[in-house]
């Protein structure tokens, strides 16, 4: 069965600092790495920028999530519409053009590839439902994954590939509509780092 990790009980560095350890699994996470990291890699910056949007919009400060929402266009060209929940572990390496909806829900240790578009499936026609996306998985450049889809744990979306259905755990999808074609046998490396908790982080 699926293994779904919420962002439920953790705080705005909790989620960072997982963030920061899919980058260096072997650092223990600073605040000073967070800010190097930042210095190298825009994918630091959009999670900054989409961490303090989900803790906004957790404390119901919509104006302030909204606003973070247009920082985090103009910073790295990334649209993130308030109300999603990320789980820890979010690897955007590549932000620009990362498109996602506000009922999406995304497990721990994802990672998103640039371009990647998570949303309903008919705009014009709300309520649709939202793409869940399992512990553990890969959506890769510019795919597109509509509607109340679900993406396995550790399963991988092919780049430019459009998910209209379900993707089983450890399936590797592609095409247009993706279909199933291979299986993952590994596990990228950092795909399993455990969420930061207060006892392990730096300050």
């Amino acid at each position: 069965m699926s293994s779904l990790t919420t962002s439920e009980g953790l705080g705005f560095r909790d989620l960072v600092f997982s963030d920061l350890v899919r980058y260096r699994p072997d650092e223990k996470p600073t605040w000073r790495g967070v800010a190097v990291r930042c210095l190298s890699n825009p994918g630091m910056i959009a999670s900054l920028v989409l961490r303090g949007q989900q803790m906004a919009y957790r404390r119901g400060r919509i104006r302030t999530a909204f606003l973070l929402r247009t920082v985090g266009m103009l910073l790295v060209s990334a649209d993130f519409v308030p109300g999603m929940d990320i789980g820890p572990g979010l690897l955007m390496p590549h932000p620009n053009g990362v498109v996602i909806g506000n009922g999406l829900v995304v497990g721990a240790n994802v990672t998103f590839g640039g371009g990647v578009t998570a949303g309903e499936r008919q705009a014009d026609r709300p309520g649709g439902g939202y793409p869940t996306i399992c512990d553990g998985a890969i959506v890769l450049a510019n795919a597109v994954l509509v509607g109340p889809v679900t993406v396995g744990a550790h399963a991988q979306v092919g780049a430019n590939s459009v998910l209209l259905s379900d993707a089983p755990d450890h399936a590797v999808m592609f095409g247009v509509p993706a279909r199933r074609i291979s299986e993952r046998e590994g596990i990228i490396p950092g795909a399993q780092a455990m969420p930061v908790t207060d006892e392990s982080a730096g300050a």
